[in-house]
């Protein structure tokens, strides 16, 4: 694995996938059903000779060793290595008609489903979780933020709804990536299938659950790799803005949420509770958008191949796959013990001195037929006011000849409730086809 132990520890099942292992165990998988493949269309090899094969694929952990040492060409290696523990009868059954990539490539793709499966349950798990913290919040009243200031109030749940959507929306983008990674080839020198029939390749991508590349030269289009970490990168960035949004509420000065606490913050500040799993999660979403852009710029090899694009994607593949879903875990932890503050949020909807009901005040006047530049410079005036003197927006207000003639008591106190923005905050929660049946009715 390209990625630190300390973060490669966590997410084991993808390590394994990657590891030398796994990736060579893979690869004679691959030749595995191209012999099945064989067995079942021709007949040859037979049976017995099929099991012989399938025994001489299986690999020891001291041959994984010896075939990862960076020198050699690692197909011809394995290959000789399977074919020294077969019978001479058997050993050309091995490669037979076959390029290196027919081999990498396809187990690859293979590398790259299975990561997607792991990643998807843990995004599944992610999404439950917001599920529960955003019906939890469903009521708890916060102000909104546009450019860092307040704005007017919302409620936390349909903020963390906004994080919802975003995570359960990569669903699709693994889908999809699912979707275009699923191919694979056994169609030899440059993909024109010179030393092997069409019908062979079809039998053992069927086998291995993949599809031919239509349109292969000596390698499958990287355009297919290419988008699959675009998907990842978009999904990293779905990660990213949640955990800049409770990193943002996190600070001192805004104090409405934290992240579950380690038992040590700074290292010489004591009280310190930092954010850190939040930053760590933005962190490593930059390194899944590095991976992204490393594969377009190998997405282009000469002609019908080169092997330039094989070093980058030793790298991104692990890298993109193992940071998305650590990423991801990062994520459960986070929103799982997520200590959420309301009376913070109450607190903090009174900062701006009222000045978070202006548009609700804007907005009455016009109701009222008043001009809408009158009415939002009359507004404007005395929420600046508000802010500049230490005042409250609610009592300049009261005497402002404008608003007195055109607003009675009654309406000026509702103005004044947070619970008169929240009259369709339900309504994302219907577009997101969520049941919120009784849970709006107060």
């Amino acid at each position: 694995m390209s990625v630190p132990e300390r973060y490669a520890i966590a997410v084991p099942e993808i390590t394994d996938i990657w590891g030398a292992k796994g990736t060579f165990n893979g690869q004679a998988r691959v030749w595995e059903a191209h012999v099945q493949a064989r067995h079942a269309l021709e007949g040859s090899p037979n049976f017995e000779e099929f099991g012989l094969i399938k025994n001489a694929l299986f690999l020891t952990t001291e041959e994984v060793t010896t075939l990862n040492e960076p020198r050699g060409h690692e197909t011809v290696k394995l290959q000789r290595l399977i074919q020294a523990k077969l019978p001479a009868s058997l050993r050309n059954f091995i490669h037979k008609g076959a390029t290196s990539s027919d081999v990498l490539d396809t187990n690859l793709a293979l590398q790259a489903l299975n990561s997607l499966n792991i990643y998807r349950g843990d995004n599944n798990k992610l999404i439950t979780a917001l599920m529960s913290l955003t019906l939890l919040h469903k009521d708890t009243i916060q102000v909104g933020r546009t450019h860092g200031q307040h704005a007017i109030p919302q409620t936390f749940g349909r903020q963390v709804l906004g994080w919802y959507a975003a995570v359960k929306e990569g669903n699709r983008r693994i889908q999809q990536a699912k979707d275009v990674i699923s191919f694979g080839k056994w169609s030899g020198e440059i993909g024109t299938h010179a030393f092997v029939s069409p019908q062979l390749e079809e039998k053992a991508m069927e086998l291995l659950g993949l599809k031919p590349e239509p349109t292969p030269t000596q390698i499958i289009p990287r355009w297919r790799h290419a988008e699959v970490l675009s998907n990842m990168a978009l999904n990293a960035l779905a990660l990213e803005k949640m955990a800049i949004d409770i990193r943002l509420l996190a600070l001192t000065d805004i104090g409405e949420v934290r992240e579950p606490f380690d038992e040590h913050g700074s290292s010489a500040m004591p009280h310190k509770r930092n954010p850190e799993l939040a930053e760590r999660i933005c962190g490593l979403a930059r390194v899944t958008r590095g991976a992204m852009l490393e594969q377009h710029e190998a997405g282009a090899p000469w002609l019908e191949r080169d092997i330039s694009h094989s070093s980058t994607e030793r790298i991104t593949f692990p890298v993109s796959f193992a940071t998305i879903d650590y990423e991801t875990r990062l994520g459960i932890q986070i929103i799982k013990g997520l200590v959420v503050f309301q009376d913070r949020m109450a607190q903090n909807l009174d900062t701006s001195r009222g000045g978070i009901y202006s548009a609700r005040l804007l907005n009455m006047l016009i109701d009222r037929g008043v001009d809408r530049t009158e009415a939002y410079d009359t507004i404007k005036r005395l929420a600046q006011t508000a802010y500049d003197e230490k005042s409250n927006l609610k009592k300049l207000v009261t005497n402002e000849p404008l608003i007195v003639e055109k607003l009675s008591k009654s309406e000026l106190k509702d103005a004044f409730d947070p619970k008169a923005y929240l009259q369709n905050i339900g309504v994302a929660y219907q577009r997101m086809n969520i049941d919120i049946e009784n849970l709006f009715a107060d």
